[in-house]
């Protein structure tokens, strides 16, 4: 085998559509490659090794069975230091690529092309003198797809020269030839010279560069190759089906392969674009100002390698800073989609400068000529936006973030947040998501595959202008928010409340640190932290969002600026990321075990109730206890999920009971005696505050009306019978009756027996104690 430092051979590639006349340059240059006397050079011709597979050059038999024989004769020539002739049409860039830099070879080679420019009229007369004639519909193909502007033959996919050739202008084509081979020399010399100050990287050969471009493409419009909703699939098995198993270089490797050409479906090669991909930043959705890295020369290509051709073209992104400035731009849009701001005085191109000047490598002020060039180049030739697509409004590579079906849900998700809902923050989410969906060509309305059927009680519409419902006061709030920063509150004295409950320090202004915004049953609600001087912690307290407004905004002009501190982190007015994560940990760790966003006005009792000692959260929670009826039992049963499941404990079945539950529910409970008229007891560990005002569970709980029957405490079995007492009072009825239930809106006597039957007031019971506080 030759070394791989020897002088590299001259391997020749015939470009031209069928009946371009291939065989007869062929045929003319095999012996004007090697000296006289000498054997001529090899000619592989594509056509002679499928008549000897298949029989007959006209049989179109599986090209794997070509491919192989021709890369092994190849490979024996290169061996025995022969020149070879490959004679194909090598139409399409990925059948070129294959031999000039797909291939690996055995010692250092440097491609010569020969492109055939016969026009096509005489391609398709010549064709019909052919003994083997090609249906015209074949060549007019092949002949468009060499004409392509940007995926025709090229030096830069790996040839050290690249000669053009027109049959029809020489009646004797031996004269051309020896001339265009007695200047290949000062050709490949001037050419080389014009790349010597060249950085070369990991991606200056055009295979490895398209690979990459084409696998961004693939995962800005599919990522992660996930085909879990139907249209997505769909449009998977268009391409490939069945689906590739795998990993992700795997799948995305024979998506490639099928896309765009056997030659980019190597899984090495592709897990290699995707660790690369990953460390430069761009699967990462988040701002990066990160100089693009760039990949490092593989060894072979160092020694002259014993991989593809040597001394061959490479495309302009081949140099590393052309490389750098231009991903750098393409992980911008990938991160940014559409990055145009309509009330900039700068045009698009200067505002994309800008929004990267930052980064190292990115494009200087001044290049957007330079910038705009290379978008043309890149964008629309490879797939990334429709040609002469409207650029007024910015570019996006693919759908960017999620497949347009996916992209749809959210859609229809943002309207109902922002309509059911009544979202403040929503609705302008949902006006630009809309735009944006617009711009990219998904502006198609799509029927909404869940719906809400609660929604908010609050008309945003009709809040006042200067209450925190209103879309702007949402803003603030979401940006003080994010930024920690402290706010001065007030709440509308003509608000509905529950009493019990005093905010603020009773001179109408409310210091808190805004924690979160929450959706609760009815409404939107504030969760804050109150802010007092000489406390670590505060009470952690939720508001509704129409009841409150910034201290000091105004009625008038809307104005919500007074009630934001400004300040930086240092000065008291904001505070530290530290301080902002552990209240917001407290927060859910409240909500957990609540079940609500009642958290009572105990500091001592929140920040116990919060603790990671199961011990320390046992001491606040004290033991409600009820039996229910059969009916009500059912739909008790159903709502597991509404407590936290350490905290709950349910009845087990009645002897001769067929109802089914999880083996893993918690049906711990031993049940009454089944002539009870509620014969299956629940009991629930709240914490005190919950137990003795909170809303949410009354709702729930008197709701089931004379389907339960509360045991202990004694103070909310007591509430219970007062207000059915002050209920029957303020209709005009007097003595006992029975209270409508979840479900029950037939009248008495059209319900089970077991549901008429009278019962009396159970006798006082002992206290269950609480199951958590144990030792």
């Amino acid at each position: 085998m030759p070394s791989a430092t020897a002088a590299p051979l001259r391997c020749h590639l015939l470009i031209g559509p069928p009946a371009s006349g291939k065989t007869t340059l062929a045929r003319t240059l095999a012996p004007l490659l090697t000296a006289p006397g000498e054997p001529p050079a090899l000619v592989l011709s594509t056509d002679a090794i499928r008549a000897e597979v298949f029989g007959d050059a006209a049989v179109q038999g599986p090209w794997i069975d070509i491919q192989q024989r021709l890369q092994q004769r190849l490979i024996e020539a290169l061996v025995a230091g022969v020149p070879v002739i490959v004679d194909a049409t090598h139409a399409r860039r990925p059948w070129r690529l294959a031999l000039t830099q797909g291939l690996l070879l055995p010692a250092p080679v440097e491609w010569i092309g020969w492109w055939l420019y016969t026009p096509l009229p005489t391609c398709l007369e010549w064709n019909r003198h052919r003994e083997r004639q090609v249906p015209e519909a074949v060549i007019q193909e092949m002949a468009a797809a060499l004409a392509d502007p940007h995926f025709g033959p090229s030096r830069a996919e790996g040839f050290a020269a690249l000669c053009a050739v027109v049959p029809t202008h020489h009646d004797d084509l031996e004269p051309l030839l020896a001339a265009e081979l007695a200047a290949l020399d000062r050709r490949i010399r001037s050419a080389r010279a014009r790349e010597t100050h060249w950085q070369l990287h990991g991606y200056s050969r055009l295979l490895d560069l398209e690979r990459l471009l084409f696998l961004i493409r693939l995962l800005s419009r599919y990522p992660e190759l996930d085909a879990s909703d139907p249209i997505t699939r769909e449009q998977l098995e268009a391409i490939l089906s069945p689906l590739p198993s795998g990993d992700l270089a795997e799948r995305a490797a024979a998506f490639l392969g099928r896309l765009h050409g056997e030659c980019f479906g190597d899984v090495g090669a592709v897990r290699g674009d995707l660790n690369w991909l990953e460390a430069n930043g761009f699967c990462f959705g988040g701002e990066t100002l990160a100089p693009i890295r760039l990949a490092e020369v593989p060894a072979a290509a160092h020694t002259g390698g014993l991989q593809g051709g040597v001394h061959g073209g490479h495309p302009p992104m081949g140099d590393g800073p052309v490389f750098q400035r231009v991903m750098t731009l393409l992980r911008h849009l990938l991160h940014q989609p559409f990055d145009r701001d309509p009330a900039s005085p700068l045009t698009l191109h200067e505002q994309l400068i800008a929004a990267t000047a930052a980064i190292p490598g990115g494009y200087l002020p001044g290049e957007t000529a330079t910038l705009r060039k290379d978008l043309e180049k890149l964008l629309t030739p490879y797939g990334f936006r429709a040609a002469n697509d409207n650029v007024r409004h910015g570019y996006a590579l693919g759908t960017a973030v999620l497949p347009a079906p996916r992209l749809r849900e959210i859609q229809a998700l943002v309207q109902q947040a922002a309509g059911r809902l009544a979202d403040p923050s929503a609705q302008p989410l949902l006006a630009e998501l809309e735009q944006r969906l617009a711009w990219a060509g998904l502006d198609e309305p799509a029927p909404p595959l869940r719906l809400y059927a609660r929604h908010g009680v609050v008309d945003t519409a009709l809040v006042r202008r200067e209450s925190l419902a209103a879309p702007r006061g949402a803003e603030a709030i979401e940006r003080a928010i994010a930024q920690r920063r402290r706010l001065l509150l007030k709440r509308f004295s003509s608000a509905g409340s529950h009493g019990g409950t005093t905010i603020g320090d009773g001179s109408g202004e409310w210091r808190v640190w805004p924690l979160q915004l929450i959706f609760h049953h009815v409404g939107w609600y504030l969760c804050v932290e109150e802010d007092v001087i000489g406390q670590e912690h505060g009470l952690i307290r939720c508001e509704r969002l129409d009841r409150l407004a910034l201290q000091g905004a105004s009625p008038r002009s809307g104005s919500l600026r007074s009630g934001l501190l400004r300040g930086s982190p240092s000065d008291g007015l904001r505070r530290s990321p530290e301080r902002q994560h552990a209240a917001l940990q407290r927060l859910e760790r409240l909500l957990h075990h609540s079940g609500g966003i009642h958290f009572g006005d105990d500091i001592k009792a929140q920040l116990a109730l919060a603790s990671s000692s199961p011990r320390t959260r046992a001491g606040v929670l004290q033991t409600l206890r009820f039996s229910a009826t059969p009916w009500a039992f059912a739909f008790l049963r159903e709502g597991m999920g509404r407590y936290p499941r350490e905290q709950v404990r349910f009845s087990r079945p009645l002897p001769g009971d067929s109802w089914w539950h999880h083996p893993e529910a918690p049906h711990v409970l031993e049940p009454n005696a089944p002539t009870d008229s509620h014969p299956y007891p629940l009991e629930l560990d709240l914490p005190s505050w919950t137990l003795a005002a909170d809303i949410d569970l009354r709702t729930w709980l008197y709701g089931f009306g004379e389907g339960i029957r509360v045991e202990t405490p004694t103070a909310l079995r007591e509430e219970l019978v007062s207000r059915c007492r002050a209920m029957l009072a303020a209709h005009g009825e007097a003595g006992q009756g029975a209270t409508t239930s979840e479900g029950a809106g037939a009248a008495k006597e059209d319900r089970p027996a077991s549901r008429q039957r009278q019962h009396e007031e159970p006798p006082p019971r002992a206290p269950f104690p609480n199951r958590l506080r144990r030792g």
